[in-house]
C-alpha cells in the first residue's frame, strides 16, 4: 500500500459535542466574560459595611466636652441671676418717680393768713396729705380733705356745743366708794368703761354701765360703784359716751401715772373731769390748694394762732398702670421659665450634644443642693451654732 492510500484510509477524529447540542449543529464559538472596572465618574453606590477585620484597631469613643457641660451648669443661673437685676434695675427707677413729696413749715402773716408753695410733679394727683400744728398741746382742729376730682380743701372743725356738763367726782380708797355725777341730756349712757390702777400700773377694780343711773326730773346722772377698799393708791380712767351727741365725759387721775393733766373747771384734788368729742365732728373749707399757682392756703378761725407743719404725697397714676404692664409681662417671661429651660434640655441629646444636656441637669442640682445649704447655714447661723 502506497502513501497516498494511507492518507486516505486514516478516519478523522470526530468533533466534539457539547452538552445541549444537537448532531449537525455548527459550534458557535463561546466568549468568557471578565469583570470590568466602572468608569471614572460613575454614581453607582457602593456599599461597604464597617466592621472591624481580623487584626484591625477600633477607633476610641469620642471625649467628654467639658466645655459644653460647664455652659449648661452656670447659664440658667447665669440668666436668672442677670433676668432679675436688670428687672429690679429698671423697676427702681421708675418707681422713684411714682411718688412725690411735699414739706412746709407755714406760719400766720399780720392778717392770720397761712400760705406754702408746693409744686406738684406734671402728671402727678395729691395722694395723701396731713396739717398739723407744731404746738403739741394745741387741739387740732386743721385738717386737709381730699375729694374725689382730686382737689385738695384745708378744713376746720367747728367749736361743739357741750351738752354734758361735768358736776362732781368723788373716790374714797379706804371706804371703797366711786362716785361721779354730771348734768347732761341724755338719759342713759350708751357705753361706760372706768377702771381702777393701782401705782404699779396692775388693773385693780373694772366699773361697768350697770351702775349707771339717772335722775328724769333733775337731768342728773350718776354712777356710783363700790370696790375692796385699800390703803393703797388707786388711779382712775374713767370714759361715758354719749353717741347721741358724740360726747365722752372724761374723768382721769391727774399726774404722770396716768399720762393726763387737770384742766377742767370741775377738778377734785388729785382727779379732773373734762367732756372731749369723738366720731364725724362738723367742719368748714378755710382754705385749699390751688393749683394755678402751687400755692397752699387757710385762713382758720379763732384767736390762737400757730405755726402748722404741712407734709403732701403726690402719686402718678398713669405711671403706676405701666409699671404693673411690665410687672405682668416680667412675671409671665419668668414663669415661661422653666419650660425653656426642659426644653433645651430635651433639645441637647436630641442633638448629641450630651454634655451640654447633662450641665443643664447639673444646673438644678446644683441650685437645690446651694438654696438647702443656705437655709442650714442661716438655722446655725442663728441658732448660735457659729
Amino acid at each position: 500500500m502506497d502513501d497516498g492510500q494511507k492518507s486516505e484510509s486514516i478516519p478523522e477524529a470526530p468533533a466534539p459535542v457539547f452538552l445541549g447540542q444537537t448532531f449537525g449543529e455548527v459550534q458557535k464559538p463561546v466568549f468568557q466574560s471578565t469583570l470590568q472596572p466602572h468608569p471614572e465618574g460613575a454614581n453607582s453606590p457602593i456599599y461597604v459595611k464597617n466592621e472591624p477585620q481580623w487584626g484591625e484597631a477600633t477607633s476610641p469613643p469620642p471625649s467628654f466636652r467639658w466645655g459644653q457641660f460647664f455652659i449648661g451648669l452656670f447659664a440658667p443661673i447665669a440668666v436668672s441671676l442677670l433676668f432679675v437685676f436688670v428687672g429690679d434695675l429698671v423697676s427702681s427707677g421708675q418707681y422713684d418717680d411714682l411718688y412725690g413729696y411735699e414739706v412746709a413749715s407755714v406760719s400766720p402773716d399780720e392778717n392770720g393768713h397761712y400760705s406754702a408753695q408746693i409744686s406738684v410733679r406734671p402728671g402727678h394727683e395729691v395722694n395723701y396729705c396731713s396739717i398739723y400744728a407744731d404746738e403739741w398741746h394745741l387741739q387740732q382742729d386743721v385738717f386737709c380733705q381730699r375729694n374725689w376730682d382730686d382737689t385738695l380743701e384745708v378744713r376746720q372743725y367747728l367749736e361743739p356745743i357741750t351738752q354734758i356738763q361735768p358736776l362732781a367726782f368723788v373716790m374714797d380708797e379706804e371706804n371703797g366708794t366711786f362716785s361721779v355725777s354730771y348734768n347732761g341730756t341724755s338719759n342713759n349712757a350708751d357705753d361706760v368703761s372706768a377702771r381702777l390702777i393701782t401705782s404699779n400700773g396692775n388693773l385693780y377694780h373694772r366699773i361697768y354701765s350697770a351702775d349707771h343711773e339717772t335722775d328724769n326730773t333733775s337731768s342728773t346722772s350718776y354712777l356710783n360703784s363700790t370696790f375692796t377698799p385699800t390703803n393703797q393708791t388707786l388711779y382712775v380712767s374713767y370714759d361715758a359716751a354719749f353717741f347721741s351727741y358724740n360726747e365722752i365725759l372724761q374723768v382721769h387721775s391727774c399726774g404722770e401715772a396716768v399720762y393726763h393733766y387737770c384742766n377742767a373747771s370741775q377738778t377734785e384734788t388729785g382727779y379732773g373731769m373734762s367732756v372731749s368729742w369723738f366720731g364725724e365732728q362738723e367742719h368748714v373749707q378755710i382754705g385749699e390748694l390751688t393749683s394755678s399757682n402751687e400755692t397752699l392756703w387757710f385762713i382758720p378761725t379763732g384767736e390762737e394762732l400757730t405755726s402748722y407743719s404741712v407734709e403732701i404725697e403726690t402719686y402718678d397714676h398713669e405711671l403706676d398702670e405701666s409699671i404693673s404692664n411690665q410687672d405682668e409681662i416680667v412675671e409671665g417671661v419668668f414663669c415661661l421659665m422653666p419650660l425653656v429651660y426642659i426644653g433645651a434640655i430635651i433639645v441637647s441629646f436630641v442633638k448629641g450634644k450630651n454634655a451640654l444636656g447633662w450641665g443643664l441637669l447639673s444646673s438644678s442640682i446644683f441650685s437645690i443642693l446651694f438654696f438647702v445649704g443656705f437655709i442650714i447655714l442661716l438655722i446655725m447661723s442663728y441658732g448660735g451654732a457659729f
